[in-house]
């Protein structure tokens, strides 16, 4: 066993603690009636973004608004995509799908959620995937830098950034309602007229590869607890996840998102009085949390050496995993897209969804 083998080996046996509270399932059941009401004759509101007034009572949507946009291969359709969130929000991407779809037949399709700081990406991106067969969305993630604005008002400042944003307590954090968008993002494709609902997969890389997670693993585990739900995810592909072993990701970055919170306690808790409070908001949001929860065959990726996501950060997630499960690892790659993963992770979704 070489050096590379040894150090896989040592990560293999990292399995830290998960870290949920004990109101963690309830928390999320919570949440997930916010989206989806129905089995228990709940309640949705219409928020004004601007002050705490509820403007009218009204139903969670989960159609995608299409618009036509033209693109010079004749054998895929484009389209400008938006959606309007559950607090009002309109969170835009792209919708792709092959033009020609045989009569009465439905595809399987995927989601592509990008990574912190990013946006919808580019339609040359995504083409690699609607050649192949699939129906693809990408959606901005609220805030950040796409073409989505956050409306919420948080209550307190936060540090430049998204990870601050909303530490008074869980229900207002910032990355509660990004989870709720990536649901309802899933749901919004899987009743789509073309979709096949039952072969839905997910990738992202780092931020990307949390929201997945997150958002496989509230459809998973609430699809017979509330009404409405039709999708079934059947494949997670993920690189470098982010959001994951959240305090053991904080002890070791080096880089990335992470120093916000380095900023953060400098000036708002420079002594850590306040360190296991914050962590223990943060644990609903810890995408290790929700790896128990996860059916569906998942394959990962980690580079050895990254720096904003450290790789025993991936193998904690890896390791609370409980359905089939790969993880490819990369010794001389850190936090970036991996080149020589993308063969494997083709094949992948081929075999599962194709």
């Amino acid at each position: 066993m070489g050096i590379v083998g040894e150090k896989v080996a040592e990560l293999k046996k990292y399995n830290p603690k998960l870290t949920r509270q004990a109101d963690f399932d309830d928390f999320w059941q919570t949440a997930m009636e916010e989206l989806f009401p129905e089995k228990k004759g709940l309640k949705s509101w219409k928020i004004d973004v601007e002050s705490p007034d509820i403007l009218k009572e009204f139903r969670v949507g989960f159609e995608l608004e299409l618009e036509d946009y033209a693109y010079p291969l004749d054998q895929i359709k484009v389209y400008k995509a938006s959606l309007e969130a559950s607090d009002g929000a309109i969170i835009k991407g792209w919708f792709l799908t092959p033009k020609y779809i045989e009569i009465n037949k439905k595809i399987p399709a995927l989601v592509r959620f990008h990574g912190y700081s990013s946006n919808k990406g580019k339609i040359c991106e995504l083409l690699l995937w609607a050649l192949q067969g699939y129906a693809v969305l990408a959606m901005d993630v609220r805030g950040q830098c796409g073409d989505s604005p956050d409306p919420r008002e948080y209550k307190s400042g936060s540090f430049s950034g998204w990870m601050t944003l909303g530490l008074d307590t869980p229900m207002e954090y910032y990355y509660r309602q990004v989870y709720l968008d990536s649901v309802q993002i899933i749901e919004s494709l899987a009743r789509r007229p073309e979709v096949d609902s039952t072969k839905i997969g997910l990738f992202g890389n780092s931020q990307g590869a949390a929201l997945a997670i997150s958002s496989s693993a509230l459809i998973t585990k609430f699809s017979d607890r509330v009404g409405g739900i039709t999708a079934r995810i059947a494949a997670i592909n993920g690189g470098s996840p982010f959001l994951t072993d959240m305090q053991k990701s904080y002890t070791e970055h080096t880089d990335g998102p992470w120093t916000e919170f380095d900023w953060y306690f400098r000036m708002h808790d420079p002594l850590h009085e306040k360190e296991d409070e914050i962590f223990t908001y943060l644990s609903y949001f810890d995408a290790m949390n929700f790896a128990p929860w996860i059916k569906c065959p998942i394959l990962l990726a980690v580079g050895l050496k990254d720096t904003v996501c450290p790789p025993p950060t991936s193998f904690a997630l890896y390791n609370h995993l409980q359905c089939k499960k790969e993880i490819k690892v990369y010794p001389d790659y850190g936090h970036e897209n991996i080149d020589s993963h993308v063969d494997r992770q083709i094949g992948f979704f081929a075999s599962l969804l194709l």
